[in-house]
């Protein structure tokens, strides 16, 4: 932690002074600054900790995007699928739209091709 306190300390010291870092609006303007200046290099770990704290919202939102996809596949009447189910309809539901894309026939055709049925699909 002192290391950290150190090396913030040099680093206000220094982006006071230049100019490039007067006019920035947000922190992903300010990490793409030390970049392009080359003091992500003398700053790492105020750089790391930029990059983190820029991919928590992200983070965050895929997990609620998850549990809110387990919430509405698990209901009340499928509350007792096995894991396996389950992981296969959250897949689903999750890539909705390569799922729309697929032709319901032909994953028909598919099953049936597989072995001889009882009943027939068609």
């Amino acid at each position: 932690m002192c290391t950290l306190e150190l090396e913030c300390a040099y680093y206000e010291k220094d982006l006071r002074g230049d100019p490039k870092f007067k006019n920035l609006e947000c922190i992903s303007d300010l990490c793409h600054m030390l970049v392009q200046t080359r003091k992500s290099e003398f700053y790492p770990m105020i750089y790391r900790l930029m990059c983190l704290v820029l991919t928590i919202p992200v983070s965050t939102a895929t997990t609620e995007r998850a549990f809110l996809a387990m919430n509405i596949v698990k209901n009340r009447i499928r509350s007792k699928m096995e894991d396996e189910f389950l992981d296969d309809c959250m897949l689903l539901h999750i890539e909705k739209e390569y799922a729309d894309s697929i032709d319901n026939a032909v994953v028909i055709e598919d099953f049936e091709s597989l072995s001889n049925r009882r009943v027939k699909f068609s």
